[in-house]
């Protein structure tokens, strides 16, 4: 409980006074108001162009080359954290580790290091995919998701994309060689990279490491993966530097690493570990008021019987959830987070019997035709009341025409497992977390503050919504 009242303090709505169990929260999109007011700029670091220490004065996209300015023909200027990393994005080859808010836009200083390296490769007359990107992030809906936006924006540029996860067939090396930007796992690169000597010609084009969710290394699971699969690029690096030492000839860039989080509080750490004693890693620490949409975070607390087991409890939550949707989802698409699969589709199930989100007879239909091409027989049910549910379970096939049906408003309820808790966007105006226990190698857990402020942060994405919708 220690994580959950950190982050929502006595923000506490119960429905009598007895004793009650945290049982669920949601977080939603505010104008006015934010639980962070940002008064403590000790935890605020940002760079200004002035002697006096004033803040940043937000940079225009025009700063960038004509040839890729499409890259960022969304917006008209770099926002306030954007443009605070500018500088050591753009125009060096610094090792950076950024910690921002979510929505904050994190992925435009990727894209910022990966037009860096394009113009960088262009300059020496070589073809982009002698020098390469690395995109690493943890989980393969992420992965995706970066895959479908950079491939409309890298490959008119003659960079082409390529994903590399468990959902993927190609891990021939030679065939890797043709791409400039390579998406994946930490998992699926640490296992192609263990014999990295009997295919030094793929790992030593990568030039730069983006690594998305840097957090993932505090986790107890999968931490020592992303660790070992970072300490390893760290490994090669050293090991061609000191081949090339001495040798004529054109010098190559250095391996740069770039990694963003919004819940890594160590940053100088991390800066500090992926830098070299030649090239100092530089580490920003943004803080909660620079989201571009504040969040409002409330708690409903219900009380639970000493009879009642967890799975129990988590199962009576199911039967609440429909009308907690309607009170505070403003009639918006809302995600809702289950710790396991089972509850996932139970709750699915049992939302979709108490309550219906179809708008009228054409979304019906179309909410027909979609569930018609599901492999899944319960989704295909829940489909039609407008309720869709979301694992790693499903087939890819699934989970694809879920996301898309979700960000295209197609769908206005969507539950999912902890897959979508990290760094994809959508359009969700309100974000339930049912229960604040998951289960966890044969026993429930906490969630951490590191869970929760990544649950939440789902909600409100400046893409989708504004600071204007409120509830």
């Amino acid at each position: 409980m220690e994580a959950f009242n950190s982050l929502f303090g006595d923000i506490f709505t119960s429905k009598n006074e007895t004793k009650k169990r945290s049982s669920g929260s949601y977080s939603q999109n505010h104008d006015n108001k934010s639980v962070n007011d940002g008064h403590n700029s000790d935890q605020t670091f940002l760079k200004s162009n002035s002697d006096d220490g004033s803040m940043l004065n937000l940079i225009p996209v025009s700063e960038i080359p004509l040839k890729y300015r499409s890259v960022f023909s969304a917006f008209p200027y770099f926002n306030v954290v954007q443009s605070t990393v500018f500088e050591d994005a753009f125009y060096t080859d610094k090792h950076l580790v950024v910690c921002a808010p979510t929505g904050s836009g994190k992925t435009v200083i990727f894209e910022l290091c990966i037009v860096r390296l394009l113009m960088l490769v262009s300059d020496l007359g070589n073809a982009f995919s002698r020098y390469k990107v690395v995109y690493m992030a943890p989980v393969k809906s992420l992965c995706h998701e970066r895959f479908e936006d950079w491939r409309q924006k890298f490959e008119c540029l003659g960079a082409s994309c390529v994903q590399l996860t468990g959902d993927t067939e190609n891990e021939d090396y030679f065939e890797l060689q043709k791409y400039t930007i390579i998406l994946t796992t930490p998992e699926k690169w640490d296992s192609m990279t263990r014999l990295w000597k009997n295919n030094k010609n793929l790992v030593q084009t990568v030039k730069l490491l983006l690594i998305d969710e840097i957090h993932l290394l505090n986790e107890e699971e999968r931490g020592a993966t992303m660790e070992a699969a970072l300490s390893r690029m760290k490994t090669i690096q050293s090991v061609l530097l000191g081949e090339a030492r001495g040798k004529p000839g054109t010098k190559e860039p250095s391996l740069r690493f770039v990694a963003v989080s919004a819940t890594f509080p160590n940053v100088e750490d991390a800066a500090e570990w992926l830098g070299t004693p030649s090239c100092k890693g530089v580490a920003y620490k943004m803080n909660e008021n620079l989201r571009p949409v504040l969040l409002r975070k409330v708690v409903l607390g219900y009380p639970c019987s000493d009879t009642f087991s967890e799975f129990r409890f988590d199962l009576s939550l199911s039967y609440k959830l429909g009308h907690v949707i309607h009170t505070y989802s403003d009639g918006k698409p809302t995600l809702v987070f289950c710790a396991t699969r089972k509850s996932v589709i139970q709750t699915a199930c049992i939302l979709a019997k108490s309550a219906h989100f179809v708008n009228n007879a054409a979304h019906k239909q179309q909410l027909i035709e979609v569930s018609n091409t599901m492999h899944d027989t319960k989704l295909r049910e829940c489909l039609l009341n407008g309720i869709g549910f979301h694992h790693a379970g499903l087939s890819v096939s699934d989970r694809r025409l879920i996301e898309e049906m979700f960000v295209a408003a197609r769908l206005q309820v969507l539950i999912s497992t902890s897959t979508l808790a990290m760094g994809v966007n959508f359009p969700a105006h309100l974000v339930v977390i049912k229960s604040t226990a998951q289960y966890a190698a044969g026993s429930y857990k906490e969630y951490s503050e590191t869970q929760l402020l990544q649950m939440i942060g789902r909600a409100g994405r400046p893409q989708f919504d504004s600071s204007n919708c409120c509830g």
